[in-house]
């Protein structure tokens, strides 16, 4: 019985998974590259190992020829970023209504390179190693913008919406101007508020997660309207929870919600 029913949902999932693929044909110039994208998606469903452009190939069975056109079809050119992002946000749209907070949340992330001349790598702290004993790698920072769903039997999960750069300004020179990691985090959650304005949701507010890294002064000030901040900062001794319905006028202007410990 529970195969059966496991045959009766795979076309369902995978007639869902078509639509909101085509959903985003827009964000790509021509029909053969938005087939790459779509076989690209399947490849990610059925890629067990690492989720590189190679690995995804090599899942799907695309073993022999040429690869390069399948790297190329990241470029700006043949697929727009900011168009998928922002599809892809106005698809969660239908999951929260408009009277409801729209909640987001940036942490900072790297990839690491082995290339110092790539542009907007940096020598940064290794990933993995001690904190009493830190190392170094080559790496790309970003800052992963996500929209978390909606709570259901007291679960939620956190969808990509956005990866962006922040990079050090001691990076290699890049396309996109250096910025620190808070700043990419503000940067993100202004996008956020511009398609959801964009979208007609001008009213609804947004709830801005981070963790203690992004408590800086300047972070208050320059928050859009319809915000409320709440950052997590962990002390000896204390727990901190800071927020604010909007960017204040001055930064001291702080409201300790609650502290425990």
């Amino acid at each position: 019985m529970q195969n059966t029913v496991e045959v009766r949902e795979a076309p369902v999932l995978l007639t869902k998974l078509l639509a909101l693929v085509a959903a985003h044909r827009g964000a790509f110039g021509q029909e053969r590259s938005y087939r790459r994208g779509v076989a690209l998606v399947l490849g990610e469903i059925f890629a067990f190992g690492r989720h590189t452009v190679t690995q995804l190939l090599m899942t799907l069975g695309m073993v022999e020829g040429d690869w390069s056109a399948w790297y190329r079809l990241f470029s700006y050119r043949r697929v727009k970023e900011a168009a998928l992002a922002a599809q892809l946000l106005r698809e969660t749209l239908q999951h929260v209504a408009a009277d409801e907070l729209y909640v987001v949340g940036t942490d900072g992330t790297q990839i690491p390179r082995s290339s110092v001349r790539m542009p907007g790598t940096s020598w940064l702290k290794a990933l993995g190693t001690a904190p009493f004993r830190p190392g170094i790698q080559r790496a790309q920072r970003f800052v992963h913008g996500c929209w978390f769903t909606p709570l259901v039997n007291g679960f939620s999960r956190a969808i990509p919406l956005r990866f962006v750069p922040a990079y050090p300004a001691k990076a290699q020179p890049a396309e996109v101007a250096p910025c620190k990691e808070w700043e990419a985090g503000v940067a993100y959650v202004r996008w956020v508020r511009r398609q959801l304005d964009a979208a007609g949701r001008e009213q609804q507010r947004i709830l801005y997660l981070a963790d203690g890294s992004y408590e800086k002064a300047d972070l208050w000030v320059k928050l859009p309207d319809r915000v409320i901040a709440a950052l997590h900062r962990q002390e000896p001794g204390a727990l901190w929870l800071l927020a604010a319905e909007r960017a204040p006028r001055s930064a001291s202007v702080w409201r300790k919600a609650a502290r425990t410990g």
